[in-house]
Formats: structure tokens, sequence, C-alpha cells
């Protein structure tokens, strides 16, 4: 066989490609890929957490730190109000729900560890009847049925794990700090979910579910006075108030629900329980009152942007 050595091509190793062209489908690749492992492991967080006893959860949230501005009528009211709900949600055995209410303006109310859920007044105290409020505290008690604030910290810390060894410093000392309690967030569907599961406590209790959008109609005039601008939906982990209108009439068609119905009044007292609450709050951060925003409990459970 006659040995031949051909000449090589010029450019042969030379893509047509721009170089930086080619990085930017490599970062978006690597960026992609890295987007869907967080989601799996954030999956996978979630769904193991779910695992743990509630009495472990429990133990994870200081309650002897959980103070509240309500006064003992309020209390009891939202106490009593809260086990009729209960019974129409078929809470599990041993899972106990402890209101608190925080006595500042700011407009809030959210779900954490443990059975807690926390009432802001500027929240409370722009609510036209006990529908909208039994609404508000069923999904609130739907997010802890659901084992949501454990979920939701569980998808947190399995995803800051993986960003922070990716990046080299995983900092996973959070699981025993206070920063724990700051990983609560609620995807989309957790709140869908909790909508459905108040919705069919409060028509249980009412007989129907009148009134019960109406927290969503206080929602939407609070974000319209204030002049926050609400995100796209594929921005944001709650379902736009829009949505939630028609969901919430999609539901009551799908399964014969009466819309129209009296709406029960808030108890009388429920104006001056409001002001002893805004009174205790003043009190507790030292004779001046709190601004918006200005936590008069335990600074880990930071306000939501709405409730959830």
């Amino acid at each position: 066989m006659k040995y031949r050595n051909p000449r090589i091509p010029e450019g042969i190793n030379v893509s047509d490609s721009h170089p930086l062209k080619e990085l930017l489908i490599l970062a978006g690749g690597a960026l992609l890929l890295l987007v869907l492992l967080s989601w799996l492991l954030g999956q996978f967080g979630g769904r193991l957490a779910r695992l743990l006893p509630f009495e472990k959860e429990a133990a994870m949230a200081p309650v002897s730190l959980l103070r509240s501005d309500a006064g003992s009528d309020l209390q009891v009211y939202l106490d009593r109000l809260g086990d009729r709900l209960g019974e129409q949600m078929d809470l599990p055995d041993g899972m106990l729900i402890h209101f608190h209410v925080n006595g500042n303006e700011t407009f809030n109310a959210f779900a954490t560890l443990g059975g807690n859920i926390l009432l802001y007044r500027g929240l409370l105290e722009r609510l036209p009847h006990e529908n909208a409020l039994a609404m508000l505290l069923a999904h609130e008690m739907a997010h802890i049925a659901h084992r949501d604030p454990i979920a939701g910290i569980g998808q947190g810390l399995a995803i800051q794990g993986l960003i922070g060894l990716l990046l080299g410093d995983p900092n996973l000392a959070v699981l025993g700090s206070a920063g724990i309690y700051t990983q609560l967030h609620y995807t989309r569907e957790m709140e869908r979910s909790a909508d459905a599961a108040a919705l069919n406590a409060v028509h249980d209790l009412y007989g129907h579910i009148g009134g019960a959008e109406d927290l969503f109609r206080v929602i939407r005039a609070q974000r319209e006075y204030s002049g926050d601008s609400e995100m796209p939906a594929i921005f944001s982990s709650h379902p736009l108030d829009a949505q939630r209108l028609e969901a919430i009439a999609e539901l009551a068609q799908e399964r014969g629900w009466t819309t129209t119905g009296e709406a029960t009044p808030l108890p009388l007292e429920f104006g001056r329980w409001m002001a002893e609450a805004t009174a205790r709050a003043t009190d507790a951060a030292g004779g001046d009152e709190p601004e918006p925003g200005e936590a008069t409990s335990p600074s880990y459970l930071p306000p939501h942007p709405h409730p959830g």
C-alpha cells in the first residue's frame, strides 16, 4: 500500500458559529438544567418534609414566643369559629390550630409551622362579615392540614442546599437557626388547593359560599388603594385575584354550590376588639404606634405580600 499524506483543509477545527453564540447556548442549557434540577430537588424536599410527624413540626415552632394582641373575647371568638371550620375540614387527630392576632395595620395573614396562624389587624378590620373571615381562617387552616408550611421549608432548604453546594457554601446551619422560619413559600398549586378546601368548609358551615369571594375583593381593593400592581401569574406564587374569583365560580358550578346567601355579620364588639388589639400592639412597641409592616411578634415571622 502506497503511503499518502494529504493536506488538511484550512479551518477544519473552526466553527462557523460565533464563539459568543456558542457560549450563550451552553450557558442557557446549563441554566435550564439547573432550574430543572432545582425544581425536582424542591419537589423531593417538599414530599420528604411532609413525612415529618406533625408533633415534630410543632416542636420546631416556638409557640411561647408567638404572642398575641387579641383580648380574651376576640381570642374565644376566633377559636370557636376555627373549631367550627375544623369540624367541616376533618383535621387529622392531634392537629391543633392556634390563632395569633398582631395589632398593627399590616394587611396580611399567614400560616406557619406547628398549626400557628398569624392574623394582622390591618386585614381583619377590613373584612365586611364573618363569611369572609371564615374563608380567610379556613384558607390558612387548609395550608396547615395539607402540611404546606413544612413542605415549603423543605423545598426551600433543598434548593438552597443545591445552590450552596454549587457555590461552595451550602450554609446548612440554617436548619438550626431562626432563618428556617423565613423559608415559607407556597406555590400556586398550594394556594389553589387551600382555596378549594376553604370553600368546601365555608359551604358546609353556612350552607352556601356567598360572601367567601369578598375576601379576595378586599385583597384586590387594598392592592389598588396602595398602588401595588399585581405581577403576571407566571412570576407570582399566588394565583391572581381575578383568577381566584374565577376559580370560585367554576368550583361552585362544578359542585352545585349556592353562591348567594345571607352573610353572617361580625359581632357588634368586633370594632372594639380591633381597637384593643391596636392598643396592645402600641404598648408592646413601647408606646409608639407600630409602622405598617413593623412586627410586634417575633421577627422570624415575616409578612408575606398578601394572605397566603
